[in-house]
């Protein structure tokens, strides 16, 4: 298996899991911020910021990787229900784009301009996408310790 099947395979699996872990959360509990995370004058992620957060890196990943347009922009009055449905929308539709790309097209630069705390690190589209892996990998922890706090349990296959 070479690297960018491993990244297919992957994002796949982090989506498919994302969706499977919001599935069942309503509105109420959208809103519950991470008690570990509270304190200090840190906001604390709750399950609507994290899907809205992983939503724009999904866009920003399939417009550095594979040239798709982003189309979502941070909007805090669009209904939880809504939200995720453009999740949905959304999220498949950068599968879809990345899933056109090719090994060959993971060794070019990034489609996007690169923030300069990033440049020395982001030097390719194969970079940019294991980064965005490893960062939904890390929000859908997050959102397993919202969920144990809200007592929606581990989300089924």
């Amino acid at each position: 298996m070479n690297d960018h099947t491993l990244l297919l395979h992957q994002t796949r699996h982090v989506y498919r899991w994302l969706t499977r872990a919001t599935a069942d959360v309503d509105a109420a509990a959208a809103a519950h911020p991470l008690a570990a995370e509270r304190g200090a004058g840190r906001t604390a992620p709750t399950v609507r910021w994290i899907v809205e957060h992983l939503l724009l890196e999904a866009e920003s990943t399939a417009e550095a990787v594979a040239g798709l347009p982003r189309t979502h922009t941070e909007d805090p009055a669009l209904a939880w229900d809504a939200l995720r449905a453009v999740w949905l929308e959304r999220s498949a539709a950068c599968l879809a784009a990345l899933e056109g790309t090719t090994a060959d097209d993971l060794d070019a630069p990034p489609a996007v301009e690169v923030l300069p705390a990033f440049v020395d690190t982001l030097t390719d589209r194969r970079r940019w996408w294991s980064g965005h892996v490893f960062h939904m990998g890390y929000h859908l922890g997050q959102l397993g310790s919202l969920r144990a706090e809200l007592g929606l349990g581990w989300w089924q296959e």
